[in-house]
């Protein structure tokens, strides 16, 4: 993953933890985590 793609990741999380919607962050973060798993 390059900095420009963490960046953006990190920001969509922010956003949608500032907007109280923990539980979409929280799906965005399993879903970035399956993936890396996948790449493993």
């Amino acid at each position: 993953m390059t900095r420009l793609e963490l960046l953006t990741l990190l920001l969509s999380i922010k956003a949608l933890l500032e907007s109280n919607n923990a539980d979409k962050a929280l799906e965005l973060i399993n879903e970035v985590i399956a993936e890396a798993k996948r790449k493993e």
